[in-house]
């Protein structure tokens, strides 16, 4: 099926349609999969200089997955290792959104084609997101998301998206006037190599600073996922 002529509705409707198709390729793939995953998380300065540093590694087994959720008392965001029954659950109460599913997040925003661009060597379709005006939301956190603007990087070989980066245009009011989320800086980053259900995640870089009447929280985390292996059948070696 061809993809239209650039720049023409069509032509971009048919990208986004496919890399939407690939992501819940890749994501129903992954759960299928064990990998290993490393948290970092900084505690920063106004400025962004580093004050802590906490750091996890574990091992993700098949049926778990890695869920974006929402902290209820400030509206920021956090990563969570959850098993496919607790996602459903989670998911059902609109707790918590797949942080690699396009298929919820494209809706919400302006999107236009950019023209080609190359990804560390890899061929790809620019696509810029905007904030859509007056997008309703159910939370903070889809208050937040609503409002981020950037680009993405979609493979124009097999439509993995291979890195997007995002950012707060201006500042959003999380409670009134009382809190602040003044900078939002989002970075994901696929595996160069391609595996066999696409571009697999290498890593997700989130940058949030919430202030509020007494203080501030500016927060840096890390996520870096490797070592992506199908499991064994029973029996194997």
């Amino acid at each position: 099926m061809e993809l239209g002529e650039n720049n023409s509705p069509r032509f971009l409707s048919e990208i986004l349609k496919r890399a939407v198709y690939q992501n819940e390729l890749m994501t129903k793939a992954m759960l299928g999969m064990q990998y290993q995953e490393k948290i970092e998380v900084q505690k920063l300065d106004y400025s962004g200089n580093p004050l802590k540093t906490d750091r996890l590694e574990f091992l993700v087994r098949p049926g778990e997955g890695f869920l974006l959720s929402a902290d209820p008392r400030s509206g920021t965001l956090a990563m969570r290792k959850l098993s496919t029954q607790e996602i459903q659950k989670a998911q059902a109460a609109n707790m918590v959104s797949d942080y690699l599913s396009l298929k919820n997040l494209l809706p919400r925003f302006a999107l236009s084609y950019e023209g080609m661009g190359n990804w560390h060597g890899l061929s790809s379709y620019v696509i810029r997101f905007e904030p859509k005006p007056n997008q309703p939301y159910q939370s903070k956190i889809e208050k937040l998301i609503n409002s981020i603007q950037g680009k993405l990087w979609i493979s124009n070989e097999d439509y993995s998206v291979l890195y997007v980066e995002g950012r707060l245009p201006k500042p959003v009011d999380m409670a009134w006037f009382i809190a602040v989320v003044d900078k939002l800086d989002v970075h994901y980053h696929a595996r160069k190599e391609k595996g066999i259900c696409g571009h697999l995640p290498s890593f997700f870089d989130l940058e949030y600073r919430l202030k509020y009447l007494l203080g501030q929280t500016h927060v840096r985390q890390v996520i870096s996922m490797k070592d992506f292996q199908l499991p064994l059948p029973i029996g194997g070696d």
